[in-house]
């Protein structure tokens, strides 16, 4: 039964392990450039072309606090920007974001729900090119 349990809450992690991210367009997109080249600002630069507004969401993780989730999503906002042509970001929003899931689970002829809780990084920059 506690395996049956483990297994249904270890799968509904990996299903959502991949971080996923968007654009909006703002300005004028450059040509493409390596993700490596992009600059991850908390303050803006003195001078800078906004290009867009990027955003991203980590996979699922199972624990809160997670570094590699914050990792995550810098990496993905950093290639959306870096496509754009743009060569740093300024980031506006780092947070944390939980999610309960109820899971069905059935031993024998007993049914109970186990709950699955989620925890996600959320991101939000502009995406700038700096001279």
């Amino acid at each position: 039964m506690l395996k049956l349990s483990v297994f249904v809450s270890l799968c509904v992690l990996l299903t959502s392990c991949a971080s996923n991210s968007s654009h909006t367009l703002t300005g004028q997109a450059r040509a493409a450039i390596s993700p490596a080249e992009v600059v991850v600002y908390s303050e803006p630069p003195l001078q800078f072309t906004q290009i867009a507004t990027v955003t991203a969401t980590s996979g699922a993780s199972s624990t809160t606090a997670n570094k590699n989730k914050t990792e995550e999503v810098l990496a993905a906002m950093k290639t959306e920007a870096a496509a754009l042509g743009a060569n740093g970001i300024i980031l506006i929003l780092l947070e944390e974001e939980v999610e309960t899931d109820r899971v069905p689970t059935t031993s024998g002829t007993q049914s109970y729900n186990n709950n699955v809780t989620k925890f996600y990084q959320t991101a939000q920059a502009v995406a700038v090119y700096v001279e």
